[in-house]
């Protein structure tokens, strides 16, 4: 089965087990074009990238696109690729900045979903606590600027080091210390508001 962009509707995938299994089959859709080549490296990474889009995007429909628009990338960046860091390292970075693209893009139409959110919570007393938790989180992240939500959600979220969310960012180990340590702060600063609006 096809999706409309032409690649096929999988199943999630686990992790490669292997990187060299993805170098070669990295070095074989280089060399020869082999397109089963990539459609393997596509199953097996598929549900990651689509789920780091959708911890950064907070939306199912904007990250399955995302998710759809990172391979296109991949599909044509592939030809550069030089194994001096991992495949998945290379797919987390071109996901990290698409993404990142996108948040700039919807802060510029000044999509501003907070309110909202807080109505939500507000005429919803009789659910689960934890539902209202999820929700309290969701709209904490909406509200941090996208640099430190990226950030936090590399960390915090996919529990990346402070020198793997450097290497992602492409910044250095101290910026990417400080980025974390005010992303933070933004976050604890942002829940707690929200927590204090919600309470009655």
């Amino acid at each position: 089965m096809t999706d409309r962009r032409g690649l096929h509707s999988v199943k999630p995938q686990p992790p490669a087990d292997s990187e060299a299994e993805d170098f070669e089959l990295v070095r074989r859709f280089k060399q020869t074009g082999d397109m089963a080549a990539f459609e393997t490296l596509f199953r097996r990474h598929q549900q990651y990238v689509t789920n780091l889009c959708l911890q950064l995007l907070r939306s199912r429909a904007e990250a399955e696109d995302a998710m759809q628009e990172v391979f296109i990338k991949v599909f044509r960046g592939l030809a550069s690729f030089e194994p001096n860091v991992t495949f998945k390292g290379w797919l987390y970075r071109i996901t990290v900045n698409h993404c990142r693209d996108l948040l700039d893009q919807r802060n510029r139409r000044s999509e501003d979903t907070e309110e909202a959110t807080l109505n939500a919570l507000s005429i919803r007393p009789g659910q689960e606590n934890s539902v209202i938790a999820q929700m309290m989180l969701e709209a904490a992240l909406d509200r941090m600027k996208p640099e430190y939500r990226t950030a936090f959600v590399l960390q915090a979220v996919e529990g990346h080091t402070i020198a793997e969310v450097a290497g992602l960012l492409g910044i250095g180990f101290e910026a990417a210390a400080s980025r974390l340590r005010r992303a933070y702060q933004q976050f604890t600063d942002a829940y707690k508001e929200i927590n204090g609006k919600f309470k009655p």
